[in-house]
């Protein structure tokens, strides 16, 4: 998927302008995901730390879920800090296991797929009318994954699996 890049005519003469704003919001999503389309999101408009990440999973793993659960991570700053280190013993107690995937290996996360697909497909150009709106939009999409919007996993996994067996 390409992102679509946008260009425009305009007469001679007439100067066009977008208005700009300089904003320092932010909208960080930590995202756990099940091949089945099952999301779980934890958000903040904060930068996030490593004790965001262990809270995070620490109330993940309180939930109920079928057992073992295996979290696949990215080799990301705040997913291999020492907080996170620190509690791994604890949920491993708890049947939920860390797995780290290879450096510089994306194509091997399937949650990439999601925050490709929220920003590309399915947040429209009406979503960025202001921070409200996109906030909101966002929220909408996470509460109606799963039904109204969608993924197929499986061939991501067909062409992940061919890559590492033929590797």
């Amino acid at each position: 998927m390409q992102p679509y890049v946008p260009y425009g005519w305009q007469q001679k003469g007439h100067r066009l302008g977008l208005p700009a704003r300089i904003s320092t919001k932010r909208l960080n999503l930590l995202g756990l995901l099940r091949l089945d389309n099952q999301l779980t999101i934890y958000h903040s408009e904060k930068a996030l730390t490593g004790q965001f990440v262990v809270n995070c999973f620490a109330d993940f793993v309180t939930k109920d879920h079928a057992k073992p659960v295996v979290i696949v991570l990215d080799n990301g700053p705040i997913h291999r800090c020492q907080a996170v280190y620190e509690q791994q013993a604890n949920w491993e107690q708890q049947d939920t296991y860390l797995f780290f995937l290879p450096a510089y290996s994306p194509h091997l996360n399937p949650i990439e797929l999601v925050w490709k697909s929220l920003k590309y497909r399915w947040l429209k150009k009406v979503d960025y009318k202001s921070w409200a709106c996109l906030k909101k939009a966002i929220f909408v999409i996470i509460r109606n994954f799963g039904q109204e919007y969608k993924l197929d996993f499986s061939e991501l996994a067909k062409r992940n699996i061919i890559k590492i067996n033929s590797a």
